[in-house]
């Protein structure tokens, strides 16, 4: 039997079928909605009211997530609840701060600009008994092209009777490497336009770029809305496996859907015609370009975790699903290996790491963990299983950068405060990624953990902590926990706290990132004072603390290098490649250069991330007495 669900806080319904969950029906309506435990009930992200047609169910309860006040109100967990009747949900809205993906730090200045897209302009004379010339090679003739070399397509020579006519055969003929792909009426020559796709695990990001100088003309960014299967590669990979094909094309059709909405959001931003857009360059990690390819990702899950492909990926935009121009050519950039995809690729383009002139590191912290070193004409690679910590999952109280996440953290020992900032100076409803690493930083700084990341409750190093802090450290279901604002401080009425296995997811995700950048240094054969910067890729490392990223060991203390953040690096590779030929043609000379180096079977990997799970010791830091 079939039921409405109707998401009064996004104004969509649905029809379902009884035994189907609120998270379907999310799925179904287009509406994101997390589910970081892929429908397990572990993250308790998923969370929705049910304002009409609700009935107590244990599975939906999610005890530890909700208060008595709460579940009687209608708050369920929406991968659990099932429907089984017509039911009113409000889904919270949650304001993501995209932008923070589309920031660039550019080497646009360095490059010739040289898109491999052209447009002419030309006024034809008007057939006649006399000139009984078809209307496509009349085109053709008016541009002095051979017709021999020209292949074009059905969708072209479908426009070009009326086209012609209707402007008078004053056209605009649109080029991509000498082959004629679209006319226009009229002029419309400075009309060029592309867009770069970073497709992360948890975000999507547009950038519409105009094609004559390379400056963004609009950007836009969502929730991956491929995250109601799952937060991480492995489950949206398993979920593709479990499900044939049709969950092949349900992971592909979800991406491609919110990267067409995107596309035409920042269009309409720019006031750019949909039609004017002829390239995109795409940008992923390798499941997620797979993913977008529509190619099975299956055999990257289990050893030796063999891709598809490494190459780059040309595509045309109909075949994808996208309703921009319909002559649209997308590129998907190259991959390295099954865990160093095209948006590593993309760091490295976008950075031009291998020019500089002495070695550099260069790091996209995110779900994983993406590490380039590069110098004596070298380039290596590789990935660590970072967790989903860095993106506020896995964290109680976690969520992504959106507005009501805690972002930065500040405690005094000396006077006993603790405060925090929060994105869009809402009523703090959790924390990310950067509030988290900060909040672990001050408390480590600040005497209140060990160096073990364990919380100093007795003992003489409890008794250094300001009796206000020990006051925030209170006793939970699973260990101890420190609060960060208080129930009245926070949105949801209840106290924000860090626990204690929230330190050690963090401490996990940290071990693996530094040593991961160890194993390149031995493999490169230097030692830390050799490197001379580090560069941190990506929103998480545009909006992380220096000085906190140092005090728990995530980046190394360079004694003679500096650390840089360099924003969106990959979607800055990504726009290289959009509007230069060169560089388009560099991408795939880098790819076929860069070793990848497979942490796994590595010895040296197992003993670093031991000894990097602990803090430094404070003197290393500088941060102690």
């Amino acid at each position: 039997m079939s039921y409405q669900v109707s998401f009064i806080s996004h104004g969509k319904t649905v029809a379902m079928e009884g035994g189907k969950t609120i998270l379907d029906a999310a799925a179904a309506a287009g509406i994101p909605l997390e589910s970081n435990c892929g429908s397990t009930g572990k993250c308790g992200k998923c969370k929705v009211r049910v304002a009409k047609g609700y009935a107590p169910q244990d599975a939906a309860a999610g005890r530890r997530f909700f208060s008595e006040e709460e579940s009687a109100a209608g708050w369920v967990l929406g991968c659990k609840y099932e429907i089984k009747e017509d039911l009113e949900v409000e889904v919270p809205i949650q304001m993501d701060a995209g932008s923070r993906k589309t920031k660039l730090n550019s080497l646009l200045d360095n490059i010739v600009i040289s898109s491999p897209i052209k447009k002419v302009y030309v006024e034809m004379d008007k057939p006649s008994i006399q000139d009984q010339c078809p209307d496509y090679e009349r085109v053709l003739r008016a541009l002095n092209i051979d017709a021999a070399g020209q292949r074009p397509s059905r969708g072209l020579l479908r426009v070009i009777p009326k086209t012609l006519r209707d402007a008078g055969f004053k056209i605009t003929a649109v080029l991509l490497d000498d082959q004629v792909i679209w006319v226009e009426g009229g002029d419309t020559t400075a009309e060029k336009y592309g867009f770069v796709f970073d497709i992360g695990t948890t975000t999507v990001v547009a950038l519409l770029i105009d094609l004559n100088d390379g400056s963004i003309k609009a950007a836009a960014a969502e929730t991956n809305p491929q995250n109601v299967f799952g937060a991480d590669v492995i489950s949206r990979i398993t979920y593709a496996m479990e499900n044939g094909e049709e969950g092949l094309a349900q992971l592909h059709d979800k991406v491609v859907e919110c990267m067409n909405d995107l596309a035409l959001r920042a269009a309409a931003e720019a006031k750019v015609d949909k039609n004017h857009i002829y390239e995109a360059t795409v940008v992923g990690n390798t499941t997620m370009s797979e993913l977008f390819a529509g190619v099975d990702p299956t055999y990257l899950a289990p050893a030796p975790f063999i891709p598809a492909y490494v190459h780059g990926i040309e595509m045309s935009g109909a075949e994808l699903g996208f309703t921009l121009n319909p002559e649209l050519r997308v590129h998907l950039l190259p991959n390295i290996a099954g865990y160093v995809g095209a948006d590593t690729m993309g760091v490295i383009l976008g950075t031009h790491i291998h020019e500089r002139p002495e070695y550099s590191l260069a790091i996209d912290v995110g779900t994983n963990g993406e590490i380039v070193l590069a110098g004596n004409n070298r380039i290596l690679a590789c990935s660590t299983a970072a967790g989903p910590a860095f993106e506020g999952a896995e964290i109680k109280f976690g969520m992504r950068a959106a507005e009501g996440a805690i972002e930065e953290v500040y405690i005094d020992n000396k006077s006993g405060g603790c405060h925090v900032k929060v994105i869009g100076d809402k009523k703090p409803r959790g924390i990310c990624g950067s509030g988290l690493l900060d909040a672990v930083a001050q408390l480590y700084d600040e005497g209140i953990l060990n160096l073990r990341g364990v919380f100093n409750v007795e003992g003489e190093e409890a008794e250094k902590i300001h009796p206000d802090l020990r006051k925030r450290i209170i006793k939970g279901e699973q260990g101890y926990e420190f609060v960060l604002t208080t129930k009245e401080e926070s949105a949801k009425g209840v106290p924000v706290t860090i626990c204690q296995k929230d330190i050690r997811e963090l401490q996990m995700a940290k071990g693996a990132i530094y040593a991961g950048m160890r194993v390149l240094m031995n493999e490169m054969g230097i030692t830390i004072d050799q490197v001379k910067e580090l560069l941190v890729a990506g929103a998480f490392g545009s909006y992380i603390k220096t000085d906190s990223a140092l005090s728990i060991g995530l980046f190394p203390d360079l004694p003679n290098g500096s650390i840089l953040s360099i924003g969106n690096a990959a979607s800055e590779g990504g726009r290289l490649a959009l509007v230069s030929e060169a560089e388009r043609a560099l991408c795939d000379e880098l790819a076929r250069k860069s070793e990848y180096i497979e942490l796994s079977s590595r010895v040296d990997f197992q003993d670093e991330y031991v000894m990097a799970l602990y803090f430094p010791a404070k003197e290393e830091t500088g941060s102690g007495e």
